[in-house]
């Protein structure tokens, strides 16, 4: 699996996998008339998980094929981010 970290074709469909959950979770909250359930965030520890922005996540956290290590990095926090969800 260490071979796939940082692999383009992961890195999409892992961003569009956190887009779908995400979409999902709004669905749900909306229709739970509860709004958002805010507990701190696993990755952020700081912030209330449902108050991250998560396009702006997905925008600073992307594939490069300039800096290989920037992108596993990248690859690790969106995987992260699907626990936080």
């Amino acid at each position: 699996m260490a071979h796939l970290l940082g692999h383009r074709g992961c890195m999409e469909s892992l961003r569009a996998d956190l887009r779908d959950l995400q979409a999902a979770i709004s669905d749900v909250s909306s229709r739970a008339g509860t709004g958002a359930v805010r507990f701190r965030s696993w990755k952020f520890p700081n912030r209330v998980s449902c108050d991250l922005d998560m396009g702006e996540l997905l925008e600073r956290y992307h594939y490069t094929d300039s800096d290989p290590e920037f992108t596993q990095h990248s690859h690790v926090v969106l995987l992260e981010l699907v626990i936080d969800r």
